[in-house]
This record gives structure tokens, sequence and C-alpha cells, in this order.
């Protein structure tokens, strides 16, 4: 009876996952470019009337997710109480704005009973995520801030903003679209999902800080020394972890992975600041991996054991990915062959 529950479940996962990516899909229909993963108005951390471009993509799909009153919502100033918001709102993890509390079904697995138990004005629940392939180092870092191609075009699908905004409210500075997709759509991850964070000592669920070294080049074998040798599900007693989810925040940490460390390994950043480098891996509670999206729209799952190289070999900008058939599934023009998978 359990496994035909799950069965149903991970059935229903997939049809999310897969209504996501078509809703990426149409997104490139009227815009002609994929949506940032994290974009917004605003600039830097000392910007005030804005949301200091960190909203998540999802905000940009919501029109193509049956969700158009709500981004209508969103797109225009709000007044709650004395207090006016200006169009697209706070930033994603301030409170007093309602939109930045919707707990919305299409964004939520339902093998995950956290994620359904948020309270009354709690920050949105989320499971679903998008990738930055095998990117690590400053992956989820704005275009602008970082003055490269780092944060903004990264080998995924999916960059972070610009200052401003464009008319879905979530500027592109990579300007990703599916020419970019050398590698092919099908062969290439779009969409993919994590357990929400409940517990963060548990390595399903939390990021540890520390394990990430190598500058320019990072080394993502660190994340495992993270893990306590004692208890493999939990990260040490000692781990310093990173702050929990954030709703609608378009960081990596919180919105996006990468395809580096296999799918329920651990997950860790190089410092508190959520935008240094980061492996944040899929993870889920459907026995033995993941359910992914590719950049055609079809669902695959994936193993726990799929093919990931070699860890301790440093990220690579361009060419094959370091980390086998996985990195090559996040790689859109990493040139690589793909068997099955």
């Amino acid at each position: 009876m359990q496994a035909a529950r799950e069965a149903a479940r991970r059935s229903q996962c997939t049809n999310n996952i897969k209504q996501l990516a078509l809703a990426v899909h149409n997104y490139n229909d009227s815009h002609k470019v994929f949506p940032s993963r994290m974009g917004g108005t605003g600039c830097g951390w000392n910007t005030s009337g804005g949301n200091r471009g960190r909203l998540a993509g999802w905000i940009a799909l919501f029109p193509y997710i049956e969700q158009s009153a709500l981004y209508d919502q969103i797109s225009g100033p709000l007044t709650v109480g004395a207090t006016t918001f200006p169009p697209f709102g706070p930033e994603p993890w301030a409170g007093g704005y309602p939109p930045w509390t919707e707990q919305l079904a299409a964004l939520k697995c339902p093998s995950d009973g956290a994620v359904f138990k948020a309270g009354s004005g709690s920050r949105a629940r989320l499971n679903y995520r998008f990738s930055v392939g095998d990117s690590i180092y400053w992956a989820g870092v704005p275009a602008w801030q970082t003055g490269s191609n780092w944060g903004g075009n990264p080998r995924g699908l999916f960059g972070s903003g610009g200052c401003g905004q464009n008319t879905s409210g979530t500027e592109s500075a990579a300007q990703i679209t599916f020419r970019d997709i050398r590698d092919g759509s099908s062969n290439t991850a779009m969409l993919s999902e994590r357990i929400f964070c409940e517990n963060a000592r548990m390595v399903l669920q939390g990021t540890a800080v520390g394990g990430l070294a190598g500058g320019a080049y990072v080394v993502p074998a660190g994340c495992y020394a993270q893990v306590d040798p004692a208890n493999a599900r939990q990260y040490l007693p000692s781990a310093t972890l990173a702050e929990r989810d954030m709703g609608f925040t378009g960081n990596v940490l919180f919105s996006g992975f990468n395809t580096v460390l296999p799918p329920n390994a651990p997950s860790c950043l190089s410092t508190t600041w959520w935008e240094d480098s980061t492996v944040v891996t899929p993870t889920s509670y459907h026995p033995g991996g993941v359910v992914l999206a590719l950049g055609d729209a079809s669902v695959r799952f994936i193993s726990e054991t799929i093919s990931t190289g070699d860890p301790t070999l440093p990220e690579v900008y361009a060419g094959p990915s370091p980390y086998g058939v996985w990195g090559a599934l996040g790689s859109k023009d990493g040139g690589e062959t793909l068997g099955e998978f």
C-alpha cells in the first residue's frame, strides 16, 4: 500500500514538473528568452524601493501556471495597511507583503509532507528549482555585481538578472535562449526538485557551510567532508549550516540546483554569504532518485547512482564537464555525447 501511494505521489510530482517545463516554453514563446532564475527591480543591498534583484524566476512564470491574478497583484503597486509597496514588491524574504506568503500547489511535491505545513503568514514553501548546470563559482551572483558572466550566464539554462526590469519583472542579463543549447534540449537539464528544509541538519534538506575551495576553479568533493561519518543522513554536529528556505528568493541556495554531486548527495556553500560558490543537489523522498525535466519539456527519473565523474576535479568554464553524465546533462554547450541516463 505504501509503495502504491508513493507511486501515485511521484506521478503527480512528474506531472507538476512537466507543467512547469511547459510554462518555461510558453514564456520563451512570448519573450524569446528564458526567464531569469533571479532578477527584479533595484540593484545591491543599499537599494530602497525595490526587491534588490532577488526575485525567483517563478514570479515571471505565474501567468503561465494559471496564476495571472497573483502576477497582476505583484506587478502593480500594492497597499497593505499604511504601506504602499512598489511594483514587484520588496525583497522576497520581507514580511508584510501578502504575495510572498502564497502557498502554490503547483510548486510543491506531494511526497514532501513538510512543504504543506506552512503556517499563516509563512514564506512560500516550494520544491521545484532551476538548473545552473555544472557551474559552481559565483553561479548565483547577478552579472551586474560580478562584472562577468559567471552569474548571468552559467553553463545551465537559467542565469541571474541585471538591474531594473523588463515586462516580466525579472530581467535576464544573459538572455539565454534555445539557440544557446548547443548540446540539444533533450540532453540538457531544466528543472528538478529539492526537499523543503524543515531540519537543516539533515543532508537531504540542509546546506552546510564550508567544503568548497579553489577560488575560480572550485572542487566540489569537499562537500562530503561535511557529512557525519557516524550518520550519513546528517551533517557533522560541528558543521555550520546555511539559512533555511527563503520562499521566492532567487539565489541558487533557494531556487537553483547544480548537476555536480549526484541527486540526494550533500550540499554546501563556500561561506555564509548566499552568493558565493554553491553546490546544491536535487533531493527527494522518491526512492532512489529525483524527477528531472529536460529542455524539451520531457521528464525523466534520475537515479542517485548516475555517473558523476570525478568530484575531486575543479569545475570548468568551457568544454566537456568533469562530472560525468550528470554534469554533461547540466551543461548546455559542453559538447558532450550522452548515452543512456
